[in-house]
């Protein structure tokens, strides 16, 4: 029976190695043997640990094991220059794992206008297509966009034609590059894709049912006919899309204002285009949510937002933020637009705190402004400020987290002011969450850590399981814990001939022997 999979058919060993595979004290010999013996579970195992040291890079990349490279092309902690050297491994699944990741450190140009001449002309044999390969280089830029500027300068015809059809993306200067640029190809391309986002849709272009292809073309330039034959069909969500698309004529615009569905109006309040009376009417709507959402339109003044009567419990998922008891970021979207710091500084004095949440959000605001908003009225403008400025103090992350429900919440806790010191009195807050944190405490006592290890919750006891103030004798308990084997094993305060005991407990001899 293989090493794997003998471990598929035993649970417990499994949790142990596991835990061994991210435990930060474990000795690189050890986790070099875990992969020697195990490659196809080591790899996940060890895209868990939170750091890689240099030898056990140096290990995994020499590793035989596809899976085990490309695991270490994929990790948060690889070296720009080790990701740079496997995308020319021999596996082009490895070479597409070191495409990258947003939490990765960014390769350098150089390296990037390299790769996209290698993938301008893949060799024989490669499992994907070129425009595949491109494709998925492009996808794993999406959250930066570096990318794909270099593809529009590239000295490659091909990769330059290739960025062409992202033109409306682009930066003003790299679309007018490729527009004019000398190779009638890129140029032909570069146009095509101009006179597609420029083309008006018709009706006829319009699919009969909902599709991707529906609402794709409601999102582009809307012919006054094609607009005329949406609010005629009676189809709500297609009207609520015409709303706030930017090619709605004024005359459409002004019918919508008093359609009876309050999220087409509210959808129109986000119309750049609205005009003092217009924004008065909506500002008056008998709808929170539509009066809300149009009262931090650039249009208002401040004397006009205070008198709007708003709802913040009715701010969608586009918002900035929700209620402090969501069970999820209800009102935070990952893409939603930081403003910029001019337009943050108006905003942290705006009587609107929907406007004071967007300027929290910018992580460039002087210390000053972000004292003045550690002492905001509104909740929801104090934990944003906590989530996303590095100077954010430590007792404002400390109660934000407490306080606060939503998935964000770990967010906090991965801000580097986040406190540790003094955590300990919170092991019997009601709150498991909050109880974790009582093991991050350097000064807890270990008596403190062996009662959380025995918590009616398993996440609380798991934290504990993992903490090295638990006393030695009770990790060792531990690791005959089905549910806490792993996080003992992953105890940095395990003492490594313990590792080593663990891994030649393991009947790899055994299984090497030939059956008799």
């Amino acid at each position: 029976m293989s090493g794997d999979a003998w471990l598929d058919e035993s649970p417990f060993p499994i949790a142990r190695l596991a835990g061994l595979a991210r435990n930060p004290t474990a000795p690189t010999g050890l986790l070099i043997e875990l992969m020697r013996h195990w490659p196809d579970h080591a790899a996940g195992w060890l895209r868990r640990r939170a750091i890689l040291e240099p030898p056990l890079q140096d290990a995994m990349q020499g590793h035989h094991s596809a899976r085990i490279r490309g695991a270490l092309a994929s990790h948060p902690d690889v070296s720009p220059s080790l990701r740079a050297a496997l995308l020319n491994d021999e596996s082009w699944r490895v070479r597409t794992r070191a495409f990258g990741r947003p939490e990765q450190r960014p390769l350098s140009d150089e390296t990037l206008t390299q790769l996209l001449a290698d993938l301008d002309q893949p060799p024989r044999g490669v499992p994907m297509t070129r425009d595949e390969l491109l494709n998925e280089l492009l996808w794993a830029d999406r959250h930066d966009g570096r990318l794909l500027e270099l593809a529009a300068r590239h000295p490659r015809p091909g990769i330059r034609q290739l960025a062409a059809q992202y033109l409306n993306v682009l930066h003003e200067d790299s679309r007018q590059a490729l527009l004019d640029d000398p190779v009638v190809e890129v140029r032909s391309a570069a146009a095509d894709n101009a006179e597609f986002w420029r083309q008006q849709m018709l009706p006829a272009d319009l699919p009969q049912r909902h599709c991707h292809e529906f609402w794709a073309v409601l999102h582009r330039s809307l012919s006054p006919a094609l607009v005329d034959h949406v609010l005629a069909s009676g189809d709500i969500e297609a009207m609520r899309v015409v709303a706030e698309n930017p090619t709605t004529p004024p005359d459409a615009v002004a019918v919508l204002l008093d359609h009876p569905d309050a999220e087409v109006r509210q959808r129109l309040s986000r119309r750049a285009d609205l005009n003092g009376e217009q924004l008065a009417q909506l500002a008056a709507d008998p709808a929170a949510r539509v009066r809300t959402a149009v009262s931090v339109h650039p249009g208002l003044t401040e004397q006009q937002r205070a008198e709007i009567s708003i709802d913040l419990a009715t701010v969608p998922c586009d918002g900035y933020f929700g209620h402090p008891d969501a069970t999820c970021d209800r009102g935070y979207h990952i893409d939603s637009p930081v403003p910029p710091l001019d337009e943050a500084i108006r905003g942290v004095r705006s009587v609107n705190p929907l406007l004071r949440r967007a300027a929290a959000r910018n992580p460039t605001l002087p210390d000053e402004l972000v004292a003045a908003l550690e002492t905001d009225s509104d909740f929801g403008v104090r934990v944003l400020l906590a989530q996303h400025h590095p100077s954010a103090s430590p007792s404002l992350l400390l109660q934000s987290f407490v306080d606060y429900r939503g998935c964000g919440r770990r967010r906090l806790i991965q801000r580097p002011l986040f406190p540790t010191v003094g955590t300990a009195r919170l092991a019997v807050d009601p709150d498991p969450a909050v109880r974790r944190l009582a093991v991050r405490d350097p000064d807890a006592e270990s008596a403190v850590i062996s009662h959380l290890s025995d918590d009616p919750d398993l996440t609380v006891r798991r934290a504990a399981a993992a903490c090295p103030r638990l006393p030695i004798s009770r990790i060792m308990m531990l690791l005959d814990d089905p549910e806490l084997a792993e996080d003992a094993a992953a105890n940095p305060a395990l003492p490594p001939n313990e590792m080593w005991r663990i891994l030649s407990s393991s009947p790899w001899d055994q299984r090497r022997e030939p059956s008799r």
